[in-house]
């Protein structure tokens, strides 16, 4: 067994975790209630950690079960959270700072209807930046099973967005509504 996880080195991912539940949840406050939550049951089970995952990547399936949990007691799906948009770090010009908000909430308009599974891989590996292999751990799979779930989720994401919108990257507005 591994030497049990010092709280401080939980606590050096706590912008990491935010930053996933910030997208999965949309709500700083409740992201805020679960990370904190996360870093309290994580520090109570440090020396459980048998150092089969990451720190990182255990915080974070902690975070995600936690997020998991308040949409099961609240009935409520995470999808009505995600459709409301994003908060983007702000552009040099505010045409711009329109646009990237739009852009960002129709495509976590898209993300919010895939399926749970799908959702979790995409906004775990595009949005917190993690690897397969840090994802299988809060997915609760094998690397290879969430390289197939994060192809799946993003195969139905692009699809959704052909389906629902023109794309064209060279254009100043590079997508339009159909």
């Amino acid at each position: 067994m591994a030497a049990a996880v010092d709280p401080e080195q939980l606590a050096a991912h706590r912008m990491t975790v935010r930053g996933v539940l910030l997208r999965l949840v949309r709500d700083e406050a409740l992201a805020d209630d679960l990370v904190q939550e996360a870093l309290l049951r994580a520090t109570r089970a440090a020396a459980t950690l048998r150092g089969e995952a990451a720190p990182a990547t255990w915080l974070t399936a902690i975070a995600l079960n936690l997020a998991r949990d308040h949409f099961r007691a609240a009935k409520r799906a995470p999808t009505t959270a995600l459709e409301e948009a994003g908060e983007l770090p702000a552009p040099d010009h505010p045409e711009a700072e329109i646009l990237q908000a739009e852009m960002s909430a129709c495509i976590l308009a898209h993300v919010a209807r895939l399926p749970e599974r799908q959702r979790e891989a995409v906004l775990l590996h595009h949005f917190a930046g993690l690897s397969h292999r840090e994802m299988a751990g809060p997915l609760g799979v094998s690397e290879g099973n969430a390289r197939v779930i994060l192809h799946r989720g993003l195969a139905a994401l692009r699809a959704s967005l052909s389906r629902e919108c023109v794309l064209d990257f060279g254009d100043d507005v590079p997508c339009e509504r159909r």
